[in-house]
C-alpha cells in the first residue's frame, strides 16, 4: 500500500513538472525596446512606437509566434544613452526579453549594441545608419536600414543631378558619425561644402541662421538632434528669411518641424521605407488596416512603418527559431532567414550579411505639405 502511495505521488508529481513545464513555455516570448518617451525625442519615439504595438497586435490577434503571444515592454530612455544601458539590463534580465528592437538615433542605438552584446541577446532594427553598427565583431546586430554612407551618398547624387554644387550643413553634435558622412558625401559628389555648428540654445540657432542669410550657398543641408529641432520648432518664420532655396535633410523625425519652419520652400528628403503617402506595397496597406483597427494614425508615419517592419521580421526569425526560442537561437534564426519578401519590401539575411536592405529613397514635401517622390 505504501509503495502504491509512492507511485501516485511519482505520477502526480511529474504531471504537475509536465504541466508547469508547458505552461511556462506557452507564456508570452518577450521583446524589448527602450525609446525617449520623454523630452524632446517623444513625437518621433511614440511613431516608433505605434508602428511596433500595431504590428504586435497583428500578431497576437493572428494566433502568435507558433501558438505564444507576443509581448512588447517598452521602457523610457528620454534620449539618454546611459538610460538605454539601464533599460536593456532590466528588459533582459526583469523582464525576460530575448531581443531587443528599435533604438533610435545613433548614440543610442551604439550604446544598446554594446549592451545587448553584454546580454547576449540580438539587436534587431536599430534606427541608425552608424557603421559603428557593422563593424568586425558585430554579430548580434541585425539592420533593415542602409548605412549612413550609401544614405548619404543617394542625397548627395540628387543635389549634384538638379545643379546643385555650393551647399552649407547646418549640425549639431547629436550624431557626429552620421554628420561626417553626410559631408563626406557631398564632398565626393563634388560640392563646395561649409559646416555650421549649433545647438539646441535659441541665441545659438538664431545666430547660425542670420549668419547664412543672403550667402552665395545654393542648398542648405539640415542635420538636427531632437532638442535642436523643439528650438527650431519655436523659431518664427521670419527666421528662413534669406536663406538658400532649396532645402534638404537626411531621413530625420524632425521633418515636421523644417516643414513648419521652411513652410515656403520644397525640402527634399532622403527615406529607408517606402512613402505611405505613394506607395500601394502590400506593407503599407498591412499597416493602415493595423494602426486604423488597434493604434490610430501616429503609426501611419516613416518611423511607424520601419518598426512595423522589423518587428515583422522579428516575427519571421521566432517561427524559424522554434517553440522555445533565446537570444542565441533567434541570432541563428535571424541569420538563416535567406531572402525575405515582407509585404513587398525585400530583404536578406546571411551568417555573412546582417544588414537586409540598402534601399534608400529621395522624396520632397512641397509648400502644402504633400509627399513627392
Amino acid at each position: 500500500m505504501r509503495n502504491l502511495g509512492i507511485h501516485w505521488l511519482v505520477v502526480l508529481v511529474t504531471f504537475l513538472g509536465v504541466n508547469l513545464h508547458t505552461s511556462a513555455a506557452a507564456g508570452p516570448i518577450v521583446i524589448g525596446q527602450s525609446l525617449p518617451l520623454s523630452g524632446a525625442g517623444f513625437p518621433a519615439a511614440n511613431r516608433v512606437l505605434a508602428g511596433a504595438r500595431a504590428q504586435v497586435e497583428r500578431i497576437n490577434v493572428s494566433g502568435g509566434v507558433l501558438g505564444r503571444a507576443l509581448e512588447l515592454v517598452t521602457l523610457d530612455d528620454g534620449g539618454d544613452p546611459q538610460r538605454v544601458a539601464a533599460n536593456l539590463r532590466v528588459l533582459a534580465r526583469q523582464h525576460g526579453a530575448i531581443a531587443i528592437v528599435n533604438c533610435l538615433g545613433e548614440r543610442s542605438c551604439v550604446r544598446a549594441a554594446q549592451v545587448s552584446k553584454e546580454l547576449r541577446i540580438p539587436l534587431l532594427g536599430p534606427m541608425s545608419g552608424a557603421l559603428q553598427l557593422r563593424k568586425p565583431g558585430i554579430n548580434h546586430v541585425f539592420s533593415t536600414r542602409p548605412d549612413d554612407a550609401h544614405e548619404a551618398d543617394t542625397l548627395a547624387r540628387q543635389l549634384y543631378v538638379i545643379g546643385i554644387s555650393k551647399t552649407i550643413v547646418l549640425a549639431d553634435d547629436s550624431e557626429p558619425a552620421r554628420t561626417q558622412a553626410l559631408i563626406s558625401a557631398l564632398q565626393r559628389s563634388g560640392q563646395n561644402v561649409t559646416r555650421m555648428d549649433t545647438d539646441a540654445r535659441p541665441e545659438t540657432l538664431a545666430a547660425a541662421f542670420k549668419n547664412m542669410r543672403n550667402s552665395p550657398y545654393q542648398a542648405l543641408v539640415i542635420h538636427l538632434g531632437y532638442d535642436t529641432l523643439q528650438t527650431l520648432d519655436q523659431m518664427p518664420a521670419s527666421t528662413s528669411a534669406g536663406l538658400p532655396v532649396t532645402i534638404a535633410t537626411l531621413s530625420s523625425g524632425g521633418l515636421t518641424q523644417l516643414t513648419r519652419l521652411f513652410r515656403d520652400r520644397v525640402i527634399g528628403y532622403t527615406s529607408v521605407v517606402p512613402s505611405l503617402d505613394i506607395t500601394r506595397l502590400p506593407i503599407v496597406r498591412d499597416l493602415q488596416r493595423d494602426a486604423d483597427a488597434f493604434i490610430g494614425p501616429e503609426a501611419l508615419t516613416f518611423e511607424g512603418l520601419e518598426a512595423y517592419l522589423n518587428l515583422r521580421v522579428c516575427a519571421e526569425a521566432l517561427r524559424l527559431a522554434g517553440p522555445n526560442p533565446d537570444g542565441q537561437r533567434l541570432g541563428v534564426a535571424m541569420e538563416n532567414l535567406g531572402v525575405l519578401d515582407a509585404g513587398g519590401i525585400r530583404l536578406m539575411f546571411s551568417p555573412d550579411k546582417h544588414h537586409g536592405s540598402d534601399f534608400v529613397e529621395i522624396g520632397m514635401r512641397t509648400r502644402d505639405g504633400r509627399l513627392l517622390r
